[in-house]
C-alpha cells in the first residue's frame, strides 16, 4: 500500500507507473473491506492516506492509462468512500461528488460503443445498455451486443455511490436510482439458470471474439465468461442486495444468484483434489479448460489450462460471504506455497496474496 501512496502522489509518479490504476483497484478492493470489516485503524489510516482527491485528479490527467483501468479505479475508490463514509468529511464528499460526475458522464454523455462495428452509435452507457436489454440486431457477430467491463464497472460504481447517499441521508439521485434498476434488469432478462446449479451471463455471447476462438465445446456446450474477469460479479451482487435488501423478491433473486455463484466456483472453477489437497483451477465458469485470449492470427495459444487462476488470489471470491468459499481458502491457505511455484505473478507478491487468501 505504501507503493501506490507514493505512485498516486504525483503525476511524474504515477508516469511511471501507470498500470498501478488498474492494478491498485483489483488488488486492494478486498483490503478495503477488511479495513472496515475488522476496525483495522492501522490499515484504515493508510488507505486514507492512499485515497484522495488530489489521488483522482492525477489519476483522471493521465494519458498513458486506458479509460477502463480509470472506470475500475473510480469504482475501488467509491467502495472506500462507502466503507469510510462522506458525512461530514469535506475531502471524502469533493472525492464522491467526483466521482459521481465521472459516472453520470459515462452513464448519460460519453460515446458507449465497444466495438466499431456495432450496428448503432451510443452516448451514454444507458443508451447501450438498454439496446441490449431490447434484444434489437446490433451487428453481425455475436459479441457486438454484450455487456463487458465497460458497463458493468459504471453501474457497479453507480450502486455503489448509491449507497454513499442513502448513508450520508442526502436525497438520491435519479440516475443512480436508474443505475441501480438497469443493472438488476440486465441480471433479470439477461442471465440464464441452469439445472438450478449454476447461472451464465448472455450464454454463448463471446462465441465469435477471438479470445475465445480456441475454446472447445462438448455438445450442447456454450462458450462462457473466463472465471477471471467473471470473479468481480461477486462484488456487484453484494452491492445490489445491499440495495435492495427491502424488495423481498428482487433481493432473493440476488441472494439465489449469489447461492449458485458459490456452488460454480467450487465445482466448475476449484477442482479439488483430496488425495493430494490441492486445486486445480479451470479458466471458464462452466468448467471447461480450454485456452483464454489465443490468438489464432499470431499462432499464440494464449492463458494455458488451469493457468487463468491468479483471480482466486486477488480475493473478490471472498464477497460471495459463503461457508463453502470459506473452506476452499482455508484449504489453499494450508497449502499456499505450491501455488506461488505456479505463478510468477503471485510470487513476486507472495506475503501480499497470502495475507489476501488468509483474511476471514
Amino acid at each position: 500500500m505504501d507503493f501506490y501512496t507514493d505512485v498516486f502522489s504525483s503525476e511524474s509518479q504515477l508516469a511511471k507507473w501507470y498500470s498501478a490504476v488498474y492494478d491498485s483497484s483489483a488488488l486492494l478492493y478486498i483490503p478495503i473491506q477488511y479495513a472496515y470489516d475488522t476496525q483495522n485503524q492501522e490499515l484504515i489510516n493508510k488507505l486514507q492516506k492512499l485515497f484522495t482527491y488530489n489521488t483522482l485528479l492525477i489519476v483522471k490527467k493521465n494519458s498513458q492509462a486506458d479509460d477502463l483501468a480509470k472506470r475500475t479505479f473510480y469504482f475501488t475508490v467509491s467502495e472506500y468512500l462507502r466503507r469510510n463514509g462522506i458525512k461530514g468529511n469535506a475531502e471524502n464528499t469533493k472525492m464522491y461528488n467526483f466521482i459521481k460526475r465521472e459516472v453520470l458522464y459515462y452513464w448519460n454523455n460519453n460515446p458507449a460503443n465497444i466495438w466499431e462495428s456495432e450496428s448503432n452509435k451510443f452516448y451514454g452507457v444507458r443508451q447501450r445498455i438498454d439496446y441490449i436489454l431490447s434484444g434489437d440486431f446490433n451487428g453481425n457477430l455475436s459479441y457486438y451486443r454484450a455487456i463487458t467491463d465497460f458497463e458493468l464497472y459504471v453501474m457497479g460504481t453507480g450502486v455503489s455511490l448509491l449507497l454513499i447517499e442513502k448513508d450520508a441521508k442526502q436525497t438520491v439521485t435519479p440516475d443512480l436510482v436508474s443505475i441501480k434498476d438497469r443493472f438488476y434488469q440486465v441480471l433479470k432478462k439477461e442471465v440464464r439458470i441452469k439445472d438450478n446449479k449454476a447461472w451464465y451471463l448472455q450464454p454463448n455471447i463471446w462465441r465469435d471474439h477471438p479470445d475465445f476462438k480456441d475454446v472447445a465445446l462438448e455438445k450442447s456446450q456454450n462458450v462462457n465468461w473466463d472465471a477471471s474477469h467473471f470473479s468481480r460479479m461477486s462484488a456487484y451482487l453484494h452491492l445490489l442486495k445491499l440495495n435492495f435488501q427491502d424488495d423481498k423478491p428482487k433481493y432473493s433473486y440476488l441472494e439465489k444468484l449469489t447461492t449458485l455463484l458459490s456452488n460454480q466456483l467450487i465445482t466448475n472453477i476449484a477442482s479439488y483434489d483430496s488425495s493430494n489437497s490441492i486445486y486445480i483451477f479451470n479458466n471458464y465458469i462452466d468448467g471447461n479448460n480450454s485456452n483464454f485470449r489465443s490468438d489464432i492470427k499470431d499462432g499464440k495459444k494464449g492463458i494455458q489450462p488451469s493457468k487463468n487462476f491468479e483471480h482466486i488470489f486477488v480475493g473478490w471470491w471472498k464477497m460471495l460471504n459463503t461457508n463453502e468459499v470459506d473452506i476452499m481458502y482455508e484449504r489453499i491457505a494450508k497449502q499456499f506455497p505450491y501455488y506461488s511455484e505456479q505463478s510468477a505473478y503471485i510470487a513476486h507478491d507472495k506475503g501480499f496474496f497470502q495475507e489476501i487468501v488468509n483474511l476471514k
